[in-house]
């Protein structure tokens, strides 16, 4: 009898420790009649917790090693995905709308294997046949027709673009900063720029070359897509280091703001200037 119940008690135990490992290093979101659902555990400890959405971060907060969060949002068909940063790593859960909570492990790199060297054949020399004299006709030049893309269309919200600039310096004067000046330059040369990131939405032009060649007198850029109020970009770009990096950067004295609006979504760029 005693051999049994302490036979029991072990199992028990078992039984325990194997549920709490499972219960660890686990992170779900799903989105659900307009609000974001997320449910984590994780190792003891401090964690931080980032909400995105369309790849932007719209939320970041310190939080216990397990919990749950229910965060409103205002267009469900957008994508959203956490990210819980942990004392060991980082997990990632994907909540596309209305579907069920998945949780996304972070992917561990691969190296890529060495290719074999492969072993060349020794040519046999062949004798070369005396060519027979032909006579090339005079070639008739033609013109390499120049490519085309389908023009961009949309509208400037010049109202939304002067609410950035003043965030922007009220961001800049609670850090002790100097504001930036309106530069006329550097706003033509954002309005170009949000034209291009409808085409690709990148820091590398349409053409190949670097975002800096729209402007000789552009030294930063930063962009953004889908926010529909210049609070929620500027609160994006706030919680992004490079992005808030740029905005309360001493150097920078001007500053040019274009949103463009393509197709029902926003687009914004912020260039800046000595």
């Amino acid at each position: 009898m005693k051999t049994r119940r302490l036979l029991s008690l072990l199992l028990i135990a078992l039984l325990a420790l194997s549920f709490s490992a499972l219960a660890e290093n686990t992170l779900k979101a799903s989105v659900e009649d307009g609000v974001l659902h997320v449910i984590w555990s994780a190792e003891p400890g401090e964690c931080t917790l980032t909400l995105y959405m369309d790849g932007w971060p719209v939320k970041v907060c310190r939080v216990a090693n397990a919990g749950s969060l229910d965060c409103p949002v205002a267009d469900a068909s957008r994508a959203y995905f956490a990210r819980l940063k942990t004392a060991n790593g980082c997990l990632t859960a994907i909540a596309a709308p209305n579907s069920n909570p998945t949780s996304t492990p972070t992917p561990v790199p691969t190296q890529k294997p060495t290719p074999a060297p492969t072993v060349q054949p020794t040519p046999v020399p062949t004798q070369k046949p005396t060519p027979v004299p032909t006579v090339q006709p005079t070639p008739v030049p033609t013109q390499k027709p120049e490519p085309t893309t389908a023009p961009v269309t949309g509208s400037t919200q010049s109202d939304l673009a002067a609410q950035v600039v003043s965030q922007t310096n009220a961001e800049r004067l609670k850090a002790g900063l100097g504001e930036l000046r309106v530069d006329a330059e550097l706003t033509r040369a954002a309005q170009v720029r949000a034209r291009e990131i409808v085409q690709s939405f990148s820091h590398t032009r349409p053409d190949g070359s670097s975002w800096s060649t729209v402007s000789s007198s552009a030294y930063g850029e930063n962009i953004a897509m889908g926010q529909q109020t210049a609070d929620k970009v500027m609160a994006a770009w706030m919680t992004s280091q490079g992005h808030r990096e740029n905005i309360l950067r001493p150097s920078f004295g001007s500053i040019g703001v274009c949103c463009f609006v393509s197709g029902g979504v926003k687009y914004w760029v912020q260039l800046f200037g000595k």
